[in-house]
């Protein structure tokens, strides 16, 4: 997850967390008779508060809240839906002194490729992604609940490595994701 996006739904989370808090400690107080909550309450007209709905103010407010709060929720959708995809790692060709551009998702497909190849292993998903500011190989590994974890590990480093060294030195992560699937019952 990009740190924008992660900043972003920090701030929200915050935020609410911290109005539904108030509202429940203070609602809390009135349930426990704390008479400063009890004094806050008893300040409050209550012919003005059930008269509030009739206000020529209160159906564009409500409208007003309904809009801003569809668009930041679509906003917050939009930002955490985006692509992480990166663009293309620049590298340095000594040989022709030029400088290439390298897709990352043939490099994670390859590396998949790699793993599929393990005996256990159901299949694999390799995919370049953008994570906390880095490119980074993403590869998937689904397998049987027996499989090597040692050996899928060694073939894993040993495919960052490889992948790592193709790259030229760019900083590029790799990443790997081993889901394993339930254990058989036995009975």
């Amino acid at each position: 997850m990009k740190l924008r996006t992660l900043l972003v739904n920090r701030f929200f989370a915050f935020v609410t967390g911290c109005t539904l808090l108030a509202a429940g400690a203070f609602a809390l107080a009135w349930l426990w008779r704390v008479p400063l909550a009890r004094e806050q309450l008893a300040t409050l007209d209550r012919a003005v508060v059930t008269d509030i709905p009739d206000q020529p103010w209160w159906t564009p407010a409500l409208w007003t809240v309904a809009g801003v709060g569809l668009a930041v929720g679509i906003v917050l959708l939009v930002v955490n839906l985006s692509r992480r995809r990166p663009s293309t790692v620049q590298l340095y060709d000594a040989v022709t002194d030029a400088t290439l551009g390298v897709e990352l998702g043939p490099v994670a497909a390859g590396v998949a490729r790699d793993l599929e190849a393990l005996p256990g292993v159901r299949s694999v998903r390799g995919r370049a992604v953008v994570e906390r500011h880095l490119p980074t190989l993403s590869v998937t590994v689904h397998a049987e609940p027996d499989i090597d974890v040692a050996e899928v590990t060694a073939a894993a480093e040993d495919s960052a490595r490889r992948a790592a060294a193709a790259l030229g030195g760019a900083r590029v992560a790799t990443q790997v994701l081993l889901h394993l699937d339930p254990a058989p019952d036995v009975h």
